[in-house]
């Protein structure tokens, strides 16, 4: 068991993509099985060709949930994200995430999370994200179940500016306390498919909340086996008040071979 978790941790390790500026890592951790101490996902993608330059690509996605006394569940996330074409890197984003759940009764529990990300493809050098957040399961059926999340938490972000000049520099910074809440939703369609959805809505109190960052979320996978399957996704983030002038908004679609265990 400790050399499996070992090496399952070493993954964890590698530098980190997301989708820049806000995770859904609800998509990833709603569920758990109550039997598994040790259980999770990984998700990994490589490619290499070779045109007028060596062209070669690595994504993985790693989701490990470690049970502790049945009532605690330390997460860990990963996701890393590299292409280079020759001597230059083409794209590199990543991020890593933690949190620490604390099951109060079987339908609410809290978690304290540190998470940090960068996206240079989209100019976010770096992101640094802390803070506590709250979880109540609204449904548990056979085929359903959904989650409504809330929270608080400090954000740091560093973007380079598009157009530096003298007058704005090389960089931004934001330093900010913001509110979190989400809702999650997922579905067995069918004996081997399953429909996993989140929607997120984050603001700063001192705007009155009325420059949200949105974000959205849609998961579906289809299982050949109890532990392989396939899982397609598409992530949507707009951003109302972004710090450097950039595009709104953000959009991902990807899909990939699912490991469980």
């Amino acid at each position: 068991m400790v050399k499996r978790l070992s090496s399952l941790l070493a993954l964890l390790c590698l530098p980190a993509p997301m989708c820049a500026q806000m995770l859904f890592s609800e998509n990833l951790t709603m569920s758990l099985d109550s039997t598994k101490t040790l259980q999770g996902t990984i998700m990994p993608v490589l490619n290499f060709q070779n045109e007028k330059e060596n062209v070669f690509t690595l994504k993985n996605t790693a989701n490990i949930n470690l049970l502790i006394r049945r009532n605690r569940v330390l997460n860990l996330i990963n996701k890393l994200e590299f292409s280079t074409y020759g001597d230059k890197i083409t794209v590199s984003g990543g991020y890593v995430h933690t949190e620490f759940r604390y099951l109060l009764d079987r339908a609410f529990e809290i978690y304290p999370y540190a998470e940090s990300q960068w996206a240079e493809s989209r100019g976010m050098t770096f992101k640094l994200s802390t803070g506590l957040q709250s979880r109540y399961r609204l449904i548990n059926s056979d085929h359903s179940l959904m989650f409504a999340i809330v929270g608080l938490f400090f954000e740091y972000e560093e973007w380079k500016q598009p157009f530096p000049n003298a007058q704005v520099g090389r960089y931004a910074h934001s330093r900010k306390v913001k509110a979190h809440l989400s809702l999650g939703f997922r579905h067995q369609l069918a004996d081997l498919w399953e429909l996993t959805t989140t929607a997120i809505y984050q603001a700063t109190p001192d705007s009155h909340f009325t420059r949200p960052r949105w974000g959205g979320a849609v998961d579906l996978k289809y299982r050949i086996t109890p532990t392989i399957g396939i899982r397609g996704t598409y992530r949507l983030i707009y951003d109302t008040d972004p710090i450097v002038p950039i595009r709104r908004d953000y959009n991902v679609v990807d899909a990939g071979i699912d490991f469980s265990f």
